[in-house]
């Protein structure tokens, strides 16, 4: 009973906001967490998100206030059906556009299942998980019923793009976005930036990156067939003299910021 009542002291969470960039190879997954308020960013393409949130929540915390899906690749959203089957869910905000895959067909069911409410967000929305803020960039516009609209290509520029507030701190979170995306997008500065498409060549150009400042770049990759990140990407990063932390090399990255200052852990 003691050794139980000196663990729960130890996994009492503290005020500050910490983005960890789970390490699930080809994929992405970013639980961010304030306090008791978690939110999960993606889920990556196999059960490895279980692991990070074991390492982070409180082994007593079975729920989890927000899920979100950027889109509905595997890579994002295979690992949230078993963070959804393992956690209560509270809110999920979606990405409403379908894909014709046995995936997305699971996704769809284990999300009606669980009961949480449902938000598809557009352009110019915000959303407050106090003290925490989400302002959508995109999409311009949404439908309201998940898998309403089924993709047979590329799904990537439906992404949800997301920027998190926290005080003065900010992280920019852009799913697969291409540079066509980036283009139409009002910008502000970020600290932190989550590199889209793990690298692409076709993401993140050099007037994204100008119009963004970012001083952290965090880029969520494993080993893969596309050469991801590409060298044209990671150029573009170092001429800038933005540092790069990368989740094939690194591991789990951790950032945590009081609101004013910041540093990765």
């Amino acid at each position: 009973m003691i050794a139980l009542i000196w663990a729960a002291i130890f996994n009492l969470p503290d005020d500050r906001l910490h983005l960890v960039f789970c390490n699930v190879g080809q994929g992405d997954a970013v639980l961010v967490y304030q306090g008791s308020t978690q939110i999960l960013i993606d889920g990556g393409p196999d059960q490895s998100v279980l692991d990070c949130l074991s390492g982070h929540m409180p082994f007593w915390d079975r729920e989890i206030e927000m899920v979100v899906a950027t889109h509905p690749e595997a890579d994002h959203i295979t690992g949230l059906i078993d963070v959804i089957e393992r956690y209560n869910v509270e809110h999920f905000v979606l990405n409403s556009n379908g894909k014709d895959s046995a995936v997305f067909q699971e996704f769809r069911r284990v999300v009606e299942n669980e009961g949480g409410e449902v938000y598809f967000p557009q352009g110019g929305d915000e959303i407050k998980l106090a003290p925490l803020k989400l302002a959508v960039l995109w999409p311009q516009s949404q439908e309201k019923v998940l898998g309403t609209t089924t993709i047979e290509g590329e799904v990537n520029d439906t992404s949800l793009v997301l920027q998190l507030s926290y005080g003065d701190f900010d992280a920019l979170f852009t799913g697969d976005i291409s540079t066509k995306v980036e283009d139409l997008l009002k910008l502000n500065d970020t600290e932190v930036l989550k590199v889209a498409h793990h690298g692409s060549k076709y993401s993140t150009s050099e007037e994204f990156l100008k119009q963004t400042t970012p001083e952290l770049a965090v880029i969520s990759v494993g080993k893969n067939r596309f050469g991801h990140p590409t060298e044209e990407v990671l150029s573009l990063l170092n001429n800038q003299s933005i540092r790069i932390l990368r989740t094939d090399q690194q591991g789990e990255v951790e950032v945590v910021s009081d609101g004013e200052s910041w540093y990765n852990q």
